[in-house]
């Protein structure tokens, strides 16, 4: 039996549509207007069989009787000689020996011939122990078209032997879409027999990538002989709809990106038969059979996002990857637990008392109330202090999001705009500044929530009425960031941007900094004017709750961090900065930290010509580290950089030293001394 026998050409299924029976008994067909439904019943009614004769079958290995064994490949060039009965290794390869994603890479980024990719391959594999002189021309033909119709189903379908039947292992998409004449808009229908044996499970590398590549299913449906599913089985294929027959008892994870498979899916959906006694689907979603446990939610994706009722728990790969996650996510009071990460992101509608909202406030998700406001794309709730931002502006789209996104459009067909001329268009600006409200709703803004501000624009401007900014404010991508006084505390792990201009100031009313806040950055104490530099490691951070005196800094620790060095992000700078302004140093400490500046003398003075200004002067001409012997040098160097306040200072500090050492004696033995 040739793929003609069980795939039909378009005509001829178009002809099988209208007459009632639909395209026969065919594995694949086209077909982009009859109903999923009719779809499904049809292939019900008529389950597709296959011959014995007709297919690849694969014994099963088994073990001898106390043995603990594993099949393991042979070594690569016993792999490939050993084939009995068919063509050697040098005019056929072996399923499996595809340079898959060699191939996968080149032809989803579209626009290249296979003349080229050919070459591309050649000069790829040259040199290398792994080069075949017939790579190219065995791939090729396997994944462009093979020559003639006259290929067998035993080239496309392949079984194995399992446990109470036959397990799919092997389902060529590509081959039999060829013999279709079509490539999109497919129905597949899986067979159920092979012989009178029926086939049970479907593997996970029955629908490998290499097989399904290109290929748009409209609908696939499992029969009702199908006991279990492997995990990852339909990953790879295109498929816009799949429908569960009543014999399905185990699915393994299934996850879905949209964004990773070719042709590039827009939505996927899934049914299942009304008799299955393990499964159910509603509007596209997969459950189990009593409702409790959410599989798969189908997308796209409303912004507002409803969990349906009755759902207690939602697996970990139940959402989607490769599209629009929403923005807000309502859940019904029956949900304990989400295993799924990928909408991490959005705001939950849920109480955080509720044993889901525990779980996920632990993990750092934003929880809010029914009573959730939006306003300047932020997304604000309230509480007896007022109100509290839950939410700020999302993030912009990256540019490596963007290409992406366009290579994955252009290659389904769905845009004709190469990625480089896509990212290249203009875009709405990205926004530039966010100066967050006094008051929400007629309530003051006392707070900001856990992880409200992950991305923020690069300017943040806090309102006076801010009490309490907790964890996790990266505020990644801000340049500019104005902190209130009245601000009292500031949770850990926030403003980690790195990008800061200049030093944030830290208002007086600060009482506690936690670990790892303003990782990388210069900070200017208000309580003590001191700047401080901070380190990149987050167990060396030097902030605190504040003491006696309110400062939130540790002075102690911080003097060690300067004498190792570690992870600052500008040591010589911190090291003037803290010999200017030595607060709570002791005279030894002081002593050594002038020292450790001595010894980068030339850099220091420099520095301290470029940047520095007249009270920093000051400073390190009392520490002695501008003295007689470096006065020229220094006040040379601030001359060249045109700093007429701190030369002028030095020379008049310069003038009133020299004057106090040649003021005569007062004393009459000195007067008259010889």
């Amino acid at each position: 039996m040739t793929v003609n026998n069980i795939a039909t050409p378009e005509g001829q299924v178009s002809r099988s549509c209208e007459e009632g029976p639909m395209a026969g008994d065919s594995l694949v067909f086209f077909d982009e207007t009859t109903d999923i439904e009719a779809l499904v019943a049809e292939a019900k009614r008529q389950m597709r069989r296959l011959s014995p004769n007709d297919v690849e079958l694969t014994a099963a290995a088994q073990a001898r009787e106390g043995e603990v064994w594993s099949p393991q490949l042979l070594p690569y060039e016993e792999w490939v000689s050993e084939r009995a009965g068919e063509a050697s290794a040098s005019t056929e390869m072996l399923e499996g020996q595809e340079i898959g994603l060699i191939y996968t890479g080149a032809y989803s980024m579209g626009g290249i011939s296979d003349e080229e990719l050919n070459s591309v391959l050649e000069r790829a594999m040259a040199g290398s122990h792994l080069a075949r002189p017939e790579s190219s021309a065995v791939l090729a033909p396997r994944l462009n078209g093979a020559s003639g119709d006259e290929l067998s189903i035993r080239d496309v379908v392949s079984v194995r032997e399992d446990e109470g039947g036959y397990a799919l292992s092997g389902f060529d998409l590509k081959s039999l879409a060829r013999a279709t004449g079509a490539d999109d808009d497919l129905v597949v229908v899986l067979p159920a027999f092979v012989g009178d044996v029926p086939i049970v499970r479907i593997t996970a590398e029955a629908f490998a990538r290499r097989y399904v590549q290109g290929v748009g299913v409209r609908a696939l449906i499992v029969p009702d002989t199908v006991a279990c599913i492997d995990a990852d089985a339909f990953s790879a294929v295109s498929a816009g709809h799949i429908h569960l027959g009543s014999g399905v008892e185990r699915m393994g994870d299934m996850p879905c990106d949209l964004a990773g498979v070719s042709p590039r899916l827009g939505r996927r959906a899934y049914s299942v038969d009304p008799d299955n006694a393990h499964y159910s689907s509603s509007d596209g979603n997969l459950l189990t059979k009593d409702g409790a446990k959410l599989l798969f939610i189908a997308p796209p994706y409303a912004s507002d996002f409803v969990i349906p009722a009755g759902v207690r728990e939602i697996g970990s790969v139940a959402l989607c990857t490769g599209c629009e996650p929403p923005r807000i996510v309502r859940c019904p009071e029956t949900l304990d637990r989400v295993a799924a990460r990928g909408w991490d992101d959005a705001v939950w509608i849920c109480s955080p008392a509720s044993r889901v909202g525990i779980a996920l406030t632990a993990r750092g998700v934003r929880l809010a109330s029914d009573g959730v406001v939006q306003s300047d794309d932020c997304f604000y709730d309230f509480n007896d202090e007022g109100a509290l931002l839950v939410a700020g502006p999302a993030a912009p789209k990256s540019i490596s999001k963007r290409f992406a996104e366009a290579a994955a459009a252009r290659h389904a067909g769905m845009a004709d705009q190469s990625p480089s001329a896509a990212i290249k268009q203009a875009v709405p600006p990205a926004r530039t500044m966010l100066s967050l409200p006094n008051e929400v709703c007629g309530r003051p803004l006392v707070r900001i929530g856990v992880r409200a501000l992950p991305f923020a624009p690069e300017t943040v401007v806090f309102p006076d009425t801010v009490r309490t900014i907790e964890r996790d404010n990266a505020c990644k991508g801000t340049k500019r960031l104005v902190l209130p006084e009245g601000l009292e505390s500031i949770g850990a792990h926030s403003f980690c941007s790195r990008a800061f201009d200049g030093a944030v100031v830290i208002p007086k009313s600060v009482r506690f900094v936690g670990e790892g806040c303003f990782e990388y950055a210069v900070c200017k104490l208000a309580h003590t004017g001191s700047t401080v530099h901070i380190s990149a490691d987050q167990l060396l951070s030097c902030f605190c709750e504040s003491g006696e005196d309110g400062v939130p800094f540790n002075y102690a620790r911080y003097d060690e961090l300067l004498f190792s060095g570690k992870n600052l992000p500008d040591r010589l700078g911190a090291l003037i900065s803290r010999v200017a302004d030595p607060h709570r140093a002791p005279d030894e400490v002081r002593s050594a930290l002038v020292e450790r500046l001595r010894e980068r003398g030339s850099d220091a003075r420099k520095r301290v010509a470029q940047n520095g200004d007249r009270d920093e002067v000051a400073a390190l001409l009392a520490a002695g580290f501008i003295d007689d012997a470096t006065f020229d040098e220094q006040i040379e160097l601030l001359r060249s950089c045109n700093r007429a306040d701190c030369v002028l200072f030095l020379m008049e500090e310069h003038r009133r030293s020299n004057a106090a050492a040649s003021r005569p004696s007062s004393s009459s033995r000195a007067r008259f001394a010889l």
